[in-house]
Parts: C-alpha cells; structure tokens; sequence
C-alpha cells in the first residue's frame, strides 16, 4: 500500500503518520474480513462488525481493497449494488 494514494498534500502531520501506520495493520484487518465472508456469505459493513471485532468505517476501508484485490466484490441484483439497511453487500470471490 502506498501511503501517498491515503493523504493529501494539505493534510496534518498526524494524518501522515496514521497512514504510514495503516499498512501495519491493513493485511490481518483484509485477511478477517475475508475470513467472515467465505465463512457468513454475503454481508454488509455492519455486519462484518459482529464477526470481525473491525468497526464499520475499518471494513468499508478494507472492502475496495480486497475488490482491487480480486477478493471480494459487491454483490449485484439485476445490475445494481446490492444494498441491506443502506450497506452494500459484499461478497468472497
């Protein structure tokens, strides 16, 4: 993960520095969510927060990460994002 792509120029310091921190921790948080996929089907944000321990904003960050990825994709209905209680639903690849 590239840390520039995660801040802008006009970002603080402090900003800086979580983002270098972030990739510490980026690929355990991508491997939980995954796991809670293949192992509970199909889930929103919201939901993985009960399987993972991850907060919501954590997994929302995570999810394109594992689509870049070819991990997981948003589950579509007849060409559209799936959405449950205004989360999209994503799914294991």
């Amino acid at each position: 993960m590239q840390v520039q792509h995660l801040v802008r120029a006009s970002d603080p310091l402090s900003s800086v520095m979580a983002a270098e921190r972030s990739a510490a921790f980026s690929g355990a948080h991508c491997a939980r969510i995954l796991a809670a996929l293949k192992l509970y089907g199909p889930s929103t944000a919201a939901e993985l927060q009960a399987y993972t321990g991850l907060t919501i904003v954590q997994s929302d960050r995570r999810l394109p990460d594992l689509s870049k990825a070819g991990q997981a994709r948003v589950v579509q209905d007849n060409g559209n994002d799936l959405i449950r209680k205004g989360y999209r639903v994503w799914e294991a690849v």
